[in-house]
């Protein structure tokens, strides 16, 4: 990557040596936008574009853009094709007027390639994806002065093998030819050769209902019948295992479905951090899951739950800097307002019977749940104190967010068997928490013992474990569909209904 992407100004770049020498006048690059007008600065005020072969190169990206789900409108390529097409004719005015426009158009896929077409944080509140570091003036100009645009868009794109396998199967979607799958009008059964199947079973294969090996002849076979089925099931139709009308615009219209997972999600993976960091622990929200990762390896999965609709939990990245073994639980405000409020205004003994302790906030002092003001509640601090019953559990992760989020276990163990699992107030509940922490004890290379961790809890006592010995970074992250590597799809359920709204806003 460092030989095609520069990423800051600490790298200068020669200007190019160019073919075709036409100056541009400094007064005509001042409407442009800033990191265009560095380029002419740094080339010497001379156009870019001048060999047939970048330009070429550019045009091939721009018209494939739409494979990783970009809708290349506002790149102006007919235009961009024209200038193409014509340029040998053109005056040397028109040669800078065109420069003008390819550049503008290799900044704008750049970006779109490198940090996503939408800006998270501008769409949401709770995604803290933050745009990443790139020169594209010099990362043009280098590309220029190589004839590298291709290779500089491939290097652009996200490395995540999630989001290779995603525009793969983009890909795939649009090699289908919709107008070629047909319903079967006549009646038919078990081993017949029907013509129309070979195409629907194409189809049904995209959408990994039928396995490829099998996806290139006409029979009638029990793997088909079986795989209509499921799409009639699936469907809520008569399943009778036939390709009639019904079927087909089933199939059609999850094709729709999933073309608009692979969008969104693609532009996802393009927020997220390009290196996730020799060990790391992964949530998918989507999916409740979380995955812990050592030099590459996935060495643990764990199943989470993560917060309700109405108290999301946000999507970061950071580093782990604490486990707290025993932890103390401070309500926060939202929590505060909405659930302890109430359910002490209508009992004060729910203060001793969940083990708040009350603060006042201005002096410190303890105050008796008897002289507890509701009216005041946000004046006072309250604090579960450790132990069995806690909130948190018995162990909770902590990482540097703006979001006072955290991982930890939990009293209520029976919700992991739930199949949807957003049930938190924005923190993410983790299965098996004291397995994670080995995970990172053996990163840390500490070597608390079974026996050791086991004295804590027992003492009730709360304790502090930092994690600085080798970095072990968190990412929380939020993806809809995942495609294997043999082009297998998973489609996990859209939580916060993200989805409907970002592919709109793409298109």
């Amino acid at each position: 990557m460092a030989e095609t992407l520069i990423l800051n100004d600490t790298i200068k770049v020669d200007p190019m040596e160019d073919q075709i020498k036409i100056h541009v006048d400094s007064a005509s690059i001042v409407s442009l936008p800033k990191d265009i007008q560095k380029f002419y600065v740094e080339n010497l005020y001379q156009i870019g574009w001048g060999r047939t072969s970048n330009r070429e190169q550019l045009l091939k990206v721009l018209d494939e853009a739409y494979l990783d789900g970009i809708n290349n409108s506002k790149y102006n390529t007919e235009k961009v094709h024209q200038f193409h097409k014509d340029y040998q004719r053109l005056s040397d005015l028109d040669k800078i007027q065109a420069d003008f426009l390819f550049t503008k158009a290799f900044f704008n896929a750049s970006k779109d390639l490198y940090n996503g077409v939408q800006n998270p944080r501008r769409l949401y509140n709770d995604w803290d994806m933050f745009p990443k570091e790139l020169n594209t003036a010099a990362t043009m100009q280098l590309a220029l002065s190589r004839g590298t645009i291709q290779t500089t868009f491939d290097s652009l794109r996200s490395p995540h093998k999630i989001y290779v396998n995603l525009k793969n199967k983009l890909s795939n979607l649009y090699q289908l030819n919709q107008d070629t799958i047909k319903a079967v009008t006549a009646k038919y059964k078990l081993n017949d050769t029907v013509p129309e199947l070979v195409n629907i079973k194409k189809h049904l294969n995209f959408l990994s209902y039928y396995p490829d090996s099998l996806s290139k002849d006409f029979i009638n076979n029990e793997g088909v019948v079986t795989a209509l089925k499921q799409v009639q099931k699936n469907s809520k139709l008569v399943e009778n295992g036939v390709a009639d009308k019904k079927t087909i615009e089933a199939i059609l219209k999850e094709e729709a479905t999933v073309k608009e997972k692979l969008v969104v999600n693609l532009e996802r993976w393009r927020w997220f951090p390009r290196d996730l960091g020799d060990n790391y622990i992964l949530i998918n929200i989507a999916d409740y899951s979380l995955v812990a990762v050592k030099s590459g390896d996935t060495v643990k999965q764990h199943k989470v739950i993560v917060g309700t609709t109405g108290r999301k939990t946000p999507i970061l990245s950071s580093v782990l800097k604490t486990i707290v073994i025993n932890p103390t639980w401070t309500v926060p405000p939202t929590i505060l307002k909405n659930d302890l409020t109430p359910k002490a205004s209508a009992n004060l003994s729910y203060f001793s019977n969940a083990r708040f302790t009350i603060y006042d906030k201005s002096t410190g002092k303890v105050v008796a749940p008897e002289n507890w003001d509701s009216s005041k509640a946000s004046s006072y601090r309250y604090v579960q104190k450790a132990g069995v019953g806690n909130t948190l559990g018995r162990i909770k992760f902590m990482f540097d967010n703006n979001h006072a989020v955290y991982l930890h276990d939990t009293p209520n163990k029976a919700n992991f068997n739930r199949a949807q699992r957003s049930l938190s107030s924005g923190c993410i509940r983790v299965e098996d928490p004291f397995d994670l922490a080995q995970f990172v004890f053996d990163i840390q290379q500490n070597e608390i013992s079974q026996e050791e961790i086991k004295k804590i809890l027992d003492s009730q006592n709360t304790k502090n474990i930092t994690t600085s010995k080798e970095a072990v970074h968190i990412h929380q992250l939020y993806w809809t569909i995942q495609v294997d590597n043999n082009g297998k799809i998973t489609q996990f359920r859209d939580v916060y209904k993200f989805d409907n709204d970002l592919y709109t806003k793409l298109q």
